[in-house]
């Protein structure tokens, strides 16, 4: 793994930082398929704090809650459900951290993954966060398409209903978003509004109408009551399932079969068990694409945060850049007017030619240049446009040639006789027909006599 310091290269314009970075930027250009996966770290420019720097959110909640927390971790623990105390200082958290992601923008980190996938660059991105700001960049979140966009009347429209296209979502939010509440019974989910934020904010859950409603229609059908249930946000906490684990699951091995050529990790602490394994997939698959596609500059992992990996990532990532996502993302361009490629060649960009071909497979000689310029046919002369005299194909035998009739001659040479095929012509003999056969055949043959009868 090459380390680059982007501080390095800003100060002292650093030799080996610089060729890195270009390296990098290469990676970039001649990927086709592109996998991102992002963390806390790329929101931070936004105004919405990480989890475990300094001046994350894990050590703002220690400071804030003293007593009731210990550690940060606890609570988005799923846990927490079972202390009163707890929950209280859960729901006054997530009403406040909803103010703040109402408050924030796009970052350029998010910006550039949405040229990634306007430039058809992108198979999927992955997020740990739950600001949505991914979904207001114009990335669609969703796991199917909304049936209001269907037409209804259309018979391929109803059955694509009930197929999903694993095409169709462009940012997968792992651990949930802050858009929706749900109800803890009956599921129920509702829009996390700002007259429900500032009902977070006092500590108290809020109940679900829905739950509500049913109440009062069994109360007045004379029905004993049950129970009601309350909103929560819509994440996923630790030691809890994903609702959606095993669609997502299927949405990560499609896009591993799709052989992506680039990962891009950013702003992440690589913390967590499930994000861990998702990465290492990933980079196994990259580097085992730019064994089989041979693409200059493809094939590469790679890890942008402020702060290092941990140990044991060294044969994972090829370059780590140490730095803030947003200038590291300003120094990577999607497109150039010129890929560099090995050997001193260069391929067009823009001209939309791959450079990896049936030609270049067979023939792994031959240059970039050939292939993307072919050489031009000339044009054909009066004399090559004449027509010429079929020869003999060179596969017969030449006593199979000398035995053939030319064109123009007269007839074809006698066979001759040989002792052989004497031998085998008299052996051939007529079968022999029974007498009771010949004579009735012969009876048959005869013409019909008179009757000597007077008429």
């Amino acid at each position: 793994m090459q380390r680059l310091v982007l501080s390095e290269l800003s100060v002292s314009g650093d030799t080996e930082t610089s060729t890195g970075l270009a390296q990098v930027q290469r990676a970039v250009q001649a990927s086709q398929r592109c996998l991102v996966i992002t963390g806390a770290g790329i929101s931070v420019s936004s105004g919405i704090p990480d989890f475990r720097s300094p001046t994350g959110l894990f050590h703002q909640l220690k400071q804030k809650y003293p007593s009731s927390v210990t550690n940060g971790r606890d609570l988005f623990d799923a846990t927490l459900f079972h202390d009163a105390s707890m929950v209280n200082v859960f729901y006054s958290f997530m009403g406040e951290l909803r103010t703040l992601i109402d408050r924030a923008t796009c970052t350029p980190t998010h910006a550039f993954i949405k040229q990634l996938d306007e430039h058809g660059k992108l198979l999927r991105c992955y997020t740990q966060n739950i600001d949505s700001l991914e979904k207001r960049v114009g990335l669609e979140t969703a796991f199917v398409q909304d049936e209001d966009a269907v037409d209804s009347t259309d018979s391929a429209s109803k059955r694509r209903k009930q197929t999903m296209d694993k095409k169709f979502t462009r940012a997968v939010q792992l651990h949930g978003d802050l858009d929706t509440l749900i109800c803890t019974i009956c599921h129920t989910k509702c829009p996390f509004s700002h007259k429900l934020a500032l009902e977070f904010r006092e500590g108290t859950p809020p109940p679900c109408p829905r739950c509500k409603e049913i109440e009062v229609i069994r109360g007045i059908v004379g029905k004993r009551s049950q129970t009601t249930g309350v909103l929560r946000p819509d994440i996923v906490l630790y030691n809890e399932m994903h609702p959606q684990g095993e669609l997502i699951g299927s949405l990560n091995e499609y896009d591993l079969k799709r052989r992506p050529d680039l990962l891009i990790v950013i702003g992440t602490s690589l913390k967590i068990p499930g994000i861990k394994r998702m990465i290492r997939e990933m980079s196994r698959c990259v580097h085992d694409s730019a064994q089989r596609t041979q693409r200059a500059g493809a094939g590469k992992v790679i890890f942008i945060n402020r702060d290092e990996p941990p140990r044991g990532w060294d044969d994972v990532f090829d370059y780590f850049i140490e730095g803030d996502a947003d200038h590291a993302v300003n120094l990577l361009p999607i497109h150039g007017d010129k890929v560099a490629l090995n050997d001193g060649e260069s391929c067009s960009a823009e001209s939309g030619q791959d450079p990896m071909s049936i030609t270049r497979i067979c023939n792994p000689v031959m240059s970039i240049d050939r292939i993307c310029n072919p050489p031009v046919d000339p044009v054909p002369s009066a004399k090559s446009t004449a027509k010429k005299p079929k020869s003999l194909p060179s596969i017969l035998p030449p006593a199979r040639v000398s035995g053939l009739r030319k064109r123009g001659s007269g007839k074809p040479p006698a066979r001759k006789i040989t002792s052989m095929m004497k031998v085998v012509k008299s052996s051939i003999a007529k079968p022999k027909i029974p007498d009771v056969l010949r004579r009735s055949q012969r009876t048959r043959q005869r013409p019909p006599t008179a009757s000597p009868l007077p008429s």
